[in-house]
């Protein structure tokens, strides 16, 4: 049987135009009236994450900054993993000193701040996520208690090679391309599959009896770590291949497709 769904947000429980189809709204309802726990699973912040739940109709604990802070449906904190403030100020200045034109965004617990709300990257991201950033500077951002996560926006051409640099003067650090346009910096260790594991364990849930949609790369090791993972069929061919079971895309309800199938057609999940 299954009891908790995991899921990743952006190109999985979303589709194209940022918004969560009636299919899947529905699928998931159910699936929690059938007393099954859903968890959403995101490099997002909390509060990117609590209006697409809310979408949905649904109270729901919430995995963020890809693992980083995980709370309960009551918003109590369950596990937080921060880097210092200090490394991630420096990784900052190493970008604005070098690559003047990338965007920095630090991410500490509930906040949001950002380098220069009129950054074109900085207005991108906001529309998306539906809020505003926080406009500061590297000085003031001192006195924060830890920090969940730094984002950096900008050209693929300079985020690729900004990446190299960063991984070679910040080894201590968890360092991904987590797209074209991004790069996402977190404390060392933190991963999905990880967040995973402690929520199951914070339920006294078997992994056996857990499973998760992903769409890309850095949800592979959540996708591996569940009972059984489905990868969204816009996902990369490298990432189905690997799991190899597969969805339909986001655009098109391959996770209500699959809760359909398995979670109330059958008397047994993988039957």
């Amino acid at each position: 049987m299954v009891h908790v769904i995991f899921s990743d947000i952006d190109g999985t429980l979303i589709n194209s135009a940022f918004q969560v189809t009636e299919r899947t709204k529905i699928a998931i309802k159910k699936a929690v009236q059938n007393g099954m726990v859903f968890v959403p699973v995101s490099a997002r912040m909390p509060e990117a994450i609590e209006p697409i739940i809310a979408s949905i109709g649904i109270d729901s604990p919430i995995i963020s900054y890809n693992g980083a802070l995980i709370q309960d449906r009551d918003h109590q904190v369950i596990a937080s993993l921060t880097m210092q403030t200090e490394l991630a100020l420096a990784v900052c200045g190493f970008v604005q000193s070098g690559y003047p034109d990338i965007a920095w965004n630090i991410y500490s617990y509930h906040e949001w701040y950002a380098m220069d709300r009129q950054h074109e990257w900085i207005v991108r991201e906001e529309k998306i996520v539906g809020l505003d950033a926080k406009e500061s500077n590297l000085t003031a951002l001192g006195q924060l208690d830890g920090v969940h996560k730094v984002l950096l926006m900008g050209d693929p051409e300079q985020i690729s090679s900004l990446e190299k640099e960063l991984k070679k003067n910040f080894p201590e650090l968890s360092i991904a391309q987590s797209a074209p346009y991004f790069i996402e910096i977190m404390a060392a260790g933190i991963e999905k599959g990880q967040a995973v594991r402690t929520f199951a364990a914070y339920l006294g849930v078997p992994l056996a009896e857990t499973i998760a949609f992903g769409d890309n790369f850095n949800d592979l090791d959540m996708l591996k770590t569940v009972g059984k993972g489905f990868v969204m069929g816009n996902g990369p061919l490298a990432v189905q291949e690997a799991i190899g079971y597969v969805t339909d895309d986001h655009d098109h309800d391959g996770i209500a497709k699959v809760l359909e199938r398995y979670l109330w057609e059958k008397s047994c999940f993988g039957r």
